[in-house]
Parts: C-alpha cells; sequence; structure tokens
C-alpha cells in the first residue's frame, strides 16, 4: 500500500509540474503506445476498453526489428523475460508468471497451447507482424480465460494497394539463415497476402569466454540444427458494404530438429515430422454505425515425434513419443452503442482440445484426453461526461476435462482512465484472472493430477502516462505500479503437480521515451520485481531488476544506427532435478545499420559486442558474439 501511495504522489508531482508549460505542450510526435484499428479484428483497442494498460511495440520490419522470430522481438521489452528452455522452445514470462499461464493470440485467435501449455514463438515469423500487444495487469473477461500472466496479441499486416511482392534474406553464423516470398495486393473489395519462408541454423556459436563442460565443448552449440518451412495466406472480401469475410491457413513443418542438452548433463534428443497448422473463418457485419456482430470459428493443432537416444550418433533409441493435438473454438460477439457515446459488448467463446498420446514408455497404445471450455462475458465502457471512463466487465468459464467437470470461474474486473488537459492519463485497474490446470498436469502417467483445482490471481495496476516538452525537445514518461495475489498456482511438488503454492509479486516499471532531436530517438526502461511465495517455491527466470537502453539514429539518405543495451539481475534456474541455482547478472550490447540502396533495404547488425558469457536458464547458455546481414525489396 505504501508502494502505491508513493507512486500517487510521484504522478501528482508530475501533474503539478508540467502545468508550468500546459499552453507549450505539442503533440506528441514519438510511437503510438495505443492504437485503434479499423477494419481488423483485433483485442486491445484502446487502455479502457481492455481494462488494463497494453503496451505496443511497432516492428517494420525483420531486419529493422533485428529479429528472426517473435521470440527474439520481444526480448527486450519491460517487465518480459524470454529464454529457451529444454525442448528448445521459447519460454516467456511476464512479470513472473509462466508461459503456461499466457495467453498469445494472432489478430485476436489464440493458438494452440498444446500438451504442454505452451506456444512457441521461436517457430512464428516476424516478418509481416506489424505489432505486438501485451497486457500485463488485470485482463478483460473478452479475452476468455487462462489470462492469469497476460496477454500478447500479435497484429499481421494489412496489404497494400501499391505493392505486390515482398522478397527478403536474413543471415547470422554458423550458417543460420532466414528466406522469404511474400504477395500482397489490396483492391477494392477484396485483398490477399501469400507467404513462405525458410528457417535454417547449424547451432549458434558460444561466447569464446564458455568453460567446456563434460558435455559441451564450446564453439558451435551441441544438437541444435534446424530446417523450418512455413506457408501461411490470408484473404478478405466484402459482400456487401457492410459485411466483411476473411479466411486464414497456415501450415509449419521441420522434418527434423535437434535439441540441445543441458551443459551439466548427457541426454541427446531429436524431434522428427514437428508439424503445425491452423484454420480460421472470420466475419464482421456491420448492422448499424454502433453496433456490430464478429464470429470466429478456427482450428489449430499439430502433430511430432519426440525422440531420445542412449548415444551421441543418435543410433541406441530409448525413447520414442508420438504427439496429436488441436484445439476447435468458436468466439462470437457482438457490441452495441448505449447511453452517450457508451458500448456494451457480450459473447461467448468455447474451445475444445484433443491429445492424442502414443509412446514405449507409460503409453503402449494410443491414449486420448479432452478438455472442453466454456466462456461468457460481458463488458461495458462508460464514457462519462467528465474526461474519465470506466469499463467493467465480468465473464463465467466452465472448465470440463475428459467429460468430469470443474467448477465453474467467476471473473470480474474494472478499469478506470482519466485524461488530464495537460495530455496526462492516468489509470487502474483491477481484475480476477484465472489459468486452467494444462492437459500434462492433469493427465500425466508420470505426474499428473486428475483432481487440480484452478489457479486465479486478484491483479491490481496502477499506470500514468505524461507527454513532456523540455526546451524544444519532445518526451514521452510513462509508470506503473502492480499487485498479483496468486493463489492455487500449480507446479510439481516431489513427483507430482500440486495446487499447494501462493505467490504474492509486486512491483513496477518505468519507461522514458525522448527525442533530443528529430533524428535522434531514446528509450530507458527499468522493471522491478518483488515476490514471497509459500512453502520455498522460487520463481525462476524472473530477475528482481531489468533496464533496456535503446538509441536510433536517423542520419541522410536513408541510414539509420540502432543501438541496445540489456541487464538482467541475478535469478534463480532449476536443474532436471528440480534444484534451485542462482544465475548472475548480465549485460547484452547489439548495434544494428539500415541503408536503403535503390529501393533495396539492407541491414547490418552485430548482436551481443562484448560476447558476453551467460545462462538464460540453468545449464543453457545464450548465443556469443553474433553477425546479422539483412536484405529486404518490396516491389
Amino acid at each position: 500500500m505504501k508502494n502505491i501511495i508513493s507512486l500517487v504522489m510521484i504522478i501528482t508531482a508530475v501533474q503539478l509540474l508540467s502545468g508550468v508549460a500546459i499552453n507549450q505542450v505539442k503533440p506528441d510526435t514519438l510511437k503510438t503506445r495505443y492504437y485503434r484499428l479499423e477494419g481488423l479484428r483485433v483485442i486491445g483497442e484502446s487502455p479502457s476498453e481492455t481494462i488494463g494498460t497494453v503496451h505496443t511495440t511497432s516492428l517494420n520490419t525483420a531486419s529493422e526489428a533485428g529479429a528472426l522470430n517473435v521470440k527474439d522481438a520481444m526480448s527486450d521489452l519491460p517487465g518480459i523475460s524470454m529464454t529457451v528452455g529444454a525442448k528448445d522452445e521459447s519460454n516467456l514470462r511476464i512479470r513472473g508468471f509462466r508461459k503456461n499461464d499466457v495467453k498469445v493470440l494472432i489478430d485476436g485467435r489464440p493458438l494452440n497451447s498444446g500438451y504442454f501449455g505452451n506456444v512457441n514463438l521461436q517457430n512464428i515469423p516476424v516478418s509481416d507482424i506489424r505489432e505486438i500487444q501485451i497486457l500485463k495487469g488485470p485482463a478483460s473477461s473478452m479475452y476468455g480465460s487462462n489470462t492469469l500472466g497476460g496477454v500478447v496479441n500479435l497484429v499481421t499486416r494489412e496489404p497494400s494497394g501499391r505493392k505486390w511482392f515482398k522478397l527478403g534474406m536474413f543471415v547470422k553464423r554458423n550458417n543460420t539463415d532466414h528466406f522469404e516470398l511474400s504477395s500482397s495486393h489490396q483492391f477494392d473489395n477484396w485483398n490477399y497476402w501469400l507467404f513462405a519462408s525458410r528457417d535454417h541454423t547449424d547451432g549458434f556459436m558460444l561466447s569464446d569466454d564458455f568453460m567446456p563442460s563434460f558435455s559441451e565443448n564450446g564453439g558451435a552449440r551441441d544438437n541444435a540444427s534446424k530446417t523450418q518451412q512455413h506457408l501461411e495466406g490470408k484473404t478478405s472480401f466484402n459482400f456487401t458494404e457492410f459485411h466483411k469475410m476473411t479466411v486464414t491457413a497456415g501450415i509449419t513443418f521441420i522434418p527434423e530438429k535437434f535439441l540441445p542438452s543441458s551443459i551439466y548433463e548427457t541426454t541427446y534428443r531429436k524431434y522428427k515430422d514437428w508439424l503445425r497448422m491452423e484454420g480460421t473463418v472470420s466475419s464482421d457485419i456491420q448492422f448499424s454505425p454502433d453496433s456490430n456482430l464478429e464470429t470466429m470459428l478456427y482450428l489449430d493443432g499439430g502433430q511430432d515425434t519426440y525422440l531420445e537416444y542412449n548415444d551421441p550418433n543418435f543410433h541406441n533409441m530409448s525413447m520414442d513419443s508420438d504427439m496429436i493435438g488441436y484445439t476447435l473454438g468458436f468466439n462470437p460477439r457482438y457490441s452495441m452503442g448505449v447511453l452517450n457515446d457508451s458500448k456494451m459488448t457480450f459473447g461467448y467463446r468455447g474451445e475444445s482440445q484433443f491429445s492424442n498420446r502414443k509412446d514405449n514408455g507409460n503409453y503402449p497404445r494410443w491414449t486420448h484426453h479432452s478438455t472442453l471450455l466454456h466462456n461468457a462475458f460481458a463488458q461495458m465502457e462508460w464514457k462519462t461526461s467528465t474526461p474519465l471512463t470506466i469499463t467493467g466487465s465480468t465473464g463465467l468459464s466452465y472448465f470440463i476435462k475428459d467429460s468430469d467437470a470443474m467448477s465453474v470461474e467467476f471473473e470480474p474486473s474494472l478499469g478506470m482512465n482519466y485524461e488530464f488537459p495537460t495530455q496526462t492519463s492516468l489509470s487502474f485497474a483491477i481484475g480476477k484472472n484465472t489459468a486452467f490446470p494444462t492437459m500434462r498436469q492433469l493427465f500425466s502417467v508420470e505426474n499428473g493430477n486428475i483432481d487440480l483445482k484452478t489457479q486465479y490471481g486478484i491483479k491490481y495496476e496502477l499506470s500514468a502516462k505524461q507527454p513532456f516538452l523540455l526546451k524544444g525537445m519532445n518526451g514521452l514518461f510513462s509508470l506503473s505500479a502492480y499487485k498479483n495475489d496468486i493463489r492455487n498456482l500449480i507446479d510439481l511438488y516431489g513427483d507430482t503437480y500440486a495446487n499447494i503454492y501462493q505467490v504474492h509479486t509486486r512491483g513496477g516499471e518505468a519507461e522514458l521515451e525522448f527525442n533530443p532531436y528529430a533524428w535522434w530517438n531514446m528509450d530507458y526502461s527499468y522493471s522491478y520485481l518483488y515476490y514471497s511465495a509459500s512453502h520455498g517455491y522460487q520463481l525462476t527466470e524472473s530477475p528482481s531488476n531489468s533496464c533496456d537502453i535503446s538509441w536510433s539514429l536517423h542520419f541522410p539518405y536513408h541510414f539509420t544506427a540502432s543501438i541496445s543495451s540489456q541487464w538482467k539481475d541475478n535469478r534463480y534456474g532449476q536443474d532436471s532435478s528440480l534444484k534451485y541455482h542462482l544465475l548472475e547478472s548480465y549485460w547484452v550490447h547489439s548495434l544494428l545499420l539500415d541503408k536503403k540502396i535503390y529501393g533495396v533495404k539492407a541491414s547490418l547488425g552485430l548482436e551481443n559486442i562484448m560476447d558476453a558469457n551467460y545462462q538464460e536458464e540453468f545449464g543453457y547458455p545464450a548465443p556469443g558474439r553474433n553477425f546479422c546481414i539483412g536484405l529486404e525489396r518490396e516491389f
């Protein structure tokens, strides 16, 4: 409570000081933090409609972001911890919440989190992602359930009426490359977008300071190679002036993917015939200027074969596991205007998740499991006669596991947003968000517990945004404080998943965007996380302190230089026996140069300039110094 009072005092002081220059404040010329995206089904249209504050990161191209996938693009955001885990999958943590507590969507469509409850962001190309919206605090019931840790929405680009094709290439050390080809165009009443890409790596290079272990000699990371193909398409068309329909489909395939093991263990593993596919049909019917019906039917699933061996040549197999799973969902949503510019939205989301598993161990025959989720929601956004906007939502969720029902979960939330005449905004949000057990936590023969309860958390967030003008230089200061009380947290207790843990987290984030000159943008951010937990539980891969610094310098002749530095404090990691280890803090510095030459976008970058040697997770060292070269052409 003292932290909240202190924050309010700071915001009040900033407000009073800003009154001196109230008549001098110019419109904010920095990147927009909140968006209203017309003609596209996207969650997070404004702070009030989403209850909590939305952090938006805009991406122009893969080369400009210096990233090959969504995991890379999110690695330097405040309040975010992004690591690579034991099966070479991305592990996303938002303010300490784990990957299986976070809901990931593309254009508002939930991605299948699979048997293990994780969406691997490394397998999602970033090239045609326009922006990433992140909701860290209380989430509206319109998102559905399983939002305990927050929401990440990936917004794709809309086709242009001026361009037809795009070619791109991006390469790094040790035969790591990305090639893409896309075609898109906007016509009078319809548009299309087709995308194909190929990603390959022989494994990343470790730091020169890496100390070899009995299972990892250094140089190129052992067993970290893969080749991935990705195909995707989308078309939208208007039946009438007020009816729009969109159809999307995509497939990602990896014939063989080797998995790097902990440098403290000797294990040899790989995936074979890894496949993910998705399809969506959505429509938007406009009944009147202030009422419309949106519907979405989606299928998202895949299959893979997981193999373990007893020898480094992958000849003596010890485990052969096949997994097939998919999610079928339906999400209608009706919005209508009420009172004076106020808005009411209500709808339903139903999802059926299926899993089939077979291996040469505990699953000698195909074993089938399913879960069914029903979620009804309603939300009211009330615009008062003052600059205050109040948004309230409520949701009821009903979870069924193998025809055995769990308790009904009630998920209310409330948000308030006030806009001062000086362009300062102050927001407060409170809500209850839940996360149901994953299929592995429920049904695993080795560790499962069919009697698990639903995890839930009461989340609080207070945030402020203040644009300012200092001697002709524009800036934007953002500040947020949060508190989360999580109950029935699920994790391993001995050899079985249990609901015994309670975790209380609180912290804050501050971000300063500043333009000393029109050609020089600076961004500084700092995040703090404090927690207490029962039964000796530790938040892993979640530093108490972290900061990010980025400069963008725009020179004549379309030349841009981007410099970024990232610092992570000490944090805990776990080994395969669930013992905790303290990992050391580290700095990472990167440089990226961009130049347009005769219509070709060329980029040259240097990652981890100081060749820092650090572990993202215990036993899993991060890449050392690396270069990157990118070429892109639109026509």
